[in-house]
Order: structure tokens, then sequence, then C-alpha cells
């Protein structure tokens, strides 16, 4: 059988400890004078990183909108994009977690006009935690109406460069950098048991759960560790390495839903979904569950498949809980009525990705699992 791998259009990542001081170089490289800086209020205004970033810039500065909000309602992408028009900016730099990254490869989309190549709006994007979508040619946008997240793909929309630079990362809420770290296990898991498998990617999301089992709690009991938040953001680069070649299954599909309706973080979905999606695919993805438990260190030789996946999805389910993070639907502001309508999109988004898991029913059995 001929299969494919696709490469982003992803040119250049760089990592490691004072590597933001490079923008500079890359939007000379770019060949880009007027940068518009989207990022999100706390970092804006908690944190000294914005002012320093617009500094650093010097004459490249064309302004910033600190106007991002989680799950990106479409509402502050039009601002944004209005803003990067008035001010003629020729590149974005998202600062910040998965929203304004996501936002920003809106507001490209919303500017590059038909045809226009991915230089015409070139981003830089520099993460402040755990999400990697940075890495990815889509990105989620909020309808504030229905309160359903729908997505964007265009191969122009991801980033020209990504920095990834421990420090910036420090004043990271602990929560926050935990959770989006659980969502980078999200993005390996699912690429383990995807329907659409590659070699390249099982290789690299073990790498991915291993770096992240060791290094996540280092950073809860030594937040100052610039190493181990180092190493969770190879990590996290390392999961979501191949996900528009495999795309994703069920877990990413929850939380897309449950993030946007309850306003929940994306992080924190995961570190509800995954383990009940584990043991919900466990039938049909024996195989890729004993891949997971191996990662997870779990002890597999000898033993049948069933109970090998039956202490994966025990053992990723105890790691969670010693986090610290929330774990039910209940605790995080759903609501049990609305239940049937999340599973209802989950159907509907199961078909996009081509990965349907069963009916309504047996969706909406699995939230009640979940609340």
């Amino acid at each position: 059988m001929i299969r494919e791998y696709k490469f982003p259009m992803l040119e250049k990542v760089i990592f490691g400890v004072g590597s933001l001081a490079k923008v500079n170089d890359e939007l000379d490289r770019l060949g880009k004078n007027r940068a518009l800086i989207l990022t999100g209020n706390s970092l804006a205004t908690k944190t000294d990183l914005v002012q320093k970033l617009e500094n650093l810039l010097g004459d490249r500065w064309a302004g910033t909108n600190s106007g991002i909000r989680q799950h990106v309602p479409s509402q502050t992408v039009t601002a944004a994009a209005e803003q990067a028009r008035e001010i003629n900016a020729d590149s974005l730099i998202a600062f910040g977690g998965g929203s304004p990254i996501d936002a920003a490869k809106i507001v490209a989309l919303e500017l590059l006009e038909d045809g226009q190549p991915q230089e015409a709006m070139p981003q830089i994007a520099i993460s402040t935690t755990l999400s990697a979508g940075e890495f990815t040619p889509f990105a989620g946008i909020t309808d504030e109406d229905t309160r359903v997240k729908g997505l964007r793909t265009d191969p122009r929309i991801v980033p020209k460069t990504v920095i990834l630079d421990p420090e910036v990362t420090l004043p990271t809420p602990k929560q926050l950098w935990t959770a989006t770290g659980m969502k980078a296990m999200d993005h390996a898991i699912e690429a383990i048991w995807s329907v659409n498998p590659q070699p390249v990617t099982d290789v690299l999301a073990m790498a991915a759960i291993r770096k992240l089992h060791r290094h996540l709690p280092v950073c809860i009991q030594e937040p100052e560790n610039l190493e181990a938040r180092g190493e969770c953001q190879v990590a996290a680069w390392l999961s979501i390495f191949g996900l528009m070649n495999v795309g994703v299954r069920l877990s990413h599909i929850f939380g897309h839903q449950i993030g946007a309706r309850w306003d929940v973080p994306h992080g924190i979905t995961s570190c509800i979904t995954i383990p009940h999606c584990m043991r919900f695919l466990a039938p049909q993805t024996l195989d890729q569950q004993v891949m997971i438990a191996e990662a997870f260190g779990v002890q597999t030789d000898g033993r049948k498949p069933e109970d090998v996946a039956a202490e994966a999805a025990d053992t990723v389910e105890a790691f969670i809980k010693s986090l610290g993070v929330p774990t039910r639907l209940r605790d995080v502001g759903a609501k049990e009525d609305e239940l049937p309508i999340v599973a209802e999109e989950v159907h509907k988004e199961s078909a996009i990705w081509h990965s349907q898991q069963g009916g309504q029913e047996s969706l909406l059995g699995l939230l009640r699992q979940m609340w």
C-alpha cells in the first residue's frame, strides 16, 4: 500500500533558554518590519513579558492586541484583523497559549487574499504553554451565539517560525502549564491510536509520552527548573508532529465541544476525557494501547493486551490525579442537561475527522461517565 507523509509549511523551530532574543533575526529573515503582537490580557497586564517583547522589537513593533480570549470567540478575531489592516501590519506574532496562537492563524487567514502565499502574512509563534497549536495548520474558533467551536484549516496558516523559550513560561500559572502538558499527552495518545497511523508519528508520540511522564511532575515540584520546562516544550512538539497526517480520533473531539460550550480550558478537557476514551476505545485499539502502556513504563511482556490496556488507562488516570487538576465535568461548570447537545456535536465533528465511534447514544453514555 502506498502512503504519504506531509510536512507542514513551518520553516524553523528555535528552542532553548534565551531564544526569545532571536525574534528580530526572524523578522529580518522574513523581510518584515511591522509586526502586530496578538496576546491575552493576563500576559499583557500581569507580567512584563509583552512589554519586553515590544521593546525587543523596537521599530518593528506596529501594535499589540491583548484582547484574545479563551477558545477564540469570533468577535475577537474580527477586531484583531481590523487592527492589523489599520496599522498596515505585515506580520503577526502570537505570544501566549493556544488561544492567541489559534487567533493569529485565523487573522492571517482573514488577511490573506485568495491565492496569496504564506509569506504575505507570516506568523511567528512564541508559546508560553504546552498546547502545541503553534505546529499545526489548524485553528479553532467559537461562535458566540451557538457556543459551538468550529475548525479552520489551511496549509498557509501554520507559523513560519516557532520560538520555545523556557524562560517566558515561568509566569504561566501552574495549573495551566500542567493541564496543557496533559493536552500534549492527549495529542500523543491520539496520534498512536489514530485511524491513520504513521510510523514517524508513532515513534515521536511515544517519546513525547515518556518525556511528559518524567518531566511534567518535576515542573510542579520545581517550578523554576528551566531544563524540565524545556524538555516539556520539546515533548509538546514531538506530540503533535504528525497531527496533520494522522488527525484525531475521539478525546480531542470531546475536548473541542466541551471547551467551547462550557468555557473549559482545553488542557482541562484532556484531563477529563483521556482515561474514559482509553477504556471506550480499548476493544478497537488494543495493539496501540499496548504501545501507550510501554511509553508509561507498564510491563507488557507475556500479558494479555486487554489487561495491559486496562492497566494503561488506570495508570494514566492516576497520573492525571497526581497533578492536582479537575477530572470530572461536574467540577468545571458543565451542565448535565446539555450533555445530549454535546454528544450530538461530537458525533458531527467525528464525521469530519472520519473517526466515527458509534452513535450519539454511546457518546452520550461516555459523557455521563465523565460527568
